[in-house]
């Protein structure tokens, strides 16, 4: 008996020549014979190869998506607002890692370039997309969804970017920051896609791809931050998806107990590599644990204190007396109060002092040797840290207070 899951031979044989234009686009896309024409005409060439992509898929019998046709805008609606939130997400990790200048040309006839080049482009992949993922399976199988997400995904980056990579950290950087980002977008776009068609795919990646393209300031992001912010977004939004549509559909019940047994894990998981990263200073904001009472009767032993890290030259130059400092001296890390500014030929350096010691500190603390400034400070949290330290025959060489 014939399965009538089963994707027929015509429809395989479609596959293949969709992937296989597609390859050549790539190959076109990435070789030595678009960088012979002239620079000008080039943009123009993708955009009418694109087109060409999309008329072909036109051409072939279109394929049904496999959800219920009356979702179909409402996951459209969805799409939309999971893309925002995306945007919106890398917008306020910008106010906390700072912004950059965009790459991308901001001239009248560069963003209307953009704009026709991308969208052609995004929309002949997600058209791609729909006809591959619902012609291979009618069921929820990731068995399908993942390859083409790889598939997908490796499209957009040319093999001699991975060969330009110097060294092992780079390319795990490399990779963790814009491969595996790019990788759980397509992922979402492929679940999109069987779901609802080409529509919400297309709307949820146009409007990622819009943002990195014609917002003239982009999030000024490390590779961790870009890399946790890049998977929690699209996973936690196919996750909602999935929600969504199980509920619309009714058979939210039959699998609630095991998504949401997959869904607490998801969240756990994500949650233990925020505080791990926020543990080790990932983060603009940093914690540290008091074992001493230089500080007292501001900061206990066993208090933890939140530390804002201080980067730039004009986040020193704002330092003035009373504030509370963190600093590095020899192996450790030492908090105290400025009482005094001192400037030389040399610069600008502070007398400290403990408010809890009879006399400043011994040395002046040089730009240098600043860590942070303190910003906040939970008292006792740290008590389980010191305990744990103490059995161990360790001291806190690292986080200690004089």
């Amino acid at each position: 008996m014939i399965n009538r899951f089963s994707p027929t031979r015509i429809s395989k044989a479609k596959c293949l020549l969709l992937v296989g234009c597609l390859l050549f686009l790539y190959i076109l896309d990435n070789s030595s014979i678009l960088p012979v024409i002239d620079f000008e005409y080039i943009d123009y060439i993708k955009l009418l190869l694109w087109i060409g992509l999309a008329l072909l898929i036109v051409r072939i019998p279109r394929i049904r998506f496999s959800g219920k046709l009356k979702h179909k805008n409402s996951i459209a609606g969805w799409a939309v607002i999971f893309g925002l939130i995306n945007i919106m997400v890398m917008i306020l990790a910008g106010f906390f890692f700072g912004f950059g200048k965009s790459p991308y040309s901001q001239t009248l006839s560069g963003i209307i370039i953009n704009i026709f080049t991308i969208g052609t482009k995004i929309t002949g992949k997600e058209s791609a997309r729909n006809y591959l993922v619902n012609s291979l399976t009618k069921e929820e199988r990731y068995t399908v969804f993942i390859p083409i997400a790889v598939f997908m995904t490796l499209l957009n980056y040319p093999v001699i970017s991975f060969f330009n990579l110097k060294g092992f950290e780079a390319t795990v950087k490399y990779i963790a920051q814009y491969v595996v980002p790019d990788f759980c977008q397509n992922l979402m776009a492929t679940y999109m896609s069987f779901l609802a068609g080409w529509i919400p795919p297309l709307l949820y990646m146009s409007i990622i791809q819009a943002f990195n393209w014609l917002s003239p300031i982009l999030p000024d992001l490390n590779w961790i931050a870009a890399t946790f912010i890049g998977i929690l977004c699209p996973v936690f939004s196919l996750i909602a998806m999935q929600g969504i549509y199980f509920k619309e559909t009714r058979v939210f019940k039959k699998r609630e107990e095991k998504k949401q047994r997959s869904f607490g894990w998801v969240v756990t998981c994500l949650i233990s590599i925020f505080m791990v990263w926020f543990a080790v200073g990932v983060f603009p904001v940093y914690p540290s644990v008091i074992a001493t009472g230089s500080m007292e009767p501001m900061i206990k032993p066993g208090d933890m204190i939140l530390v804002r890290k201080i980067l730039k030259e004009e986040e020193v130059s704002e330092l003035k007396e009373g504030d509370i400092i963190q600093f590095k001296r020899g192996d450790i890390l030492i908090s105290h109060r400025i009482i005094k500014i001192v400037e030389d030929d040399k610069g600008k350096s502070f007398v400290t002092k403990g408010d809890n010691n009879s006399s400043v500190d011994s040395e002046l603390v040089k730009p240098e040797y600043l860590k942070g400034k303190i910003s906040y400070v939970v008292p006792k949290i740290g008590w389980l840290t010191l305990l744990v330290k103490q059995k161990q025959d360790n001291p806190i060489i690292h986080e200690v207070e004089f």
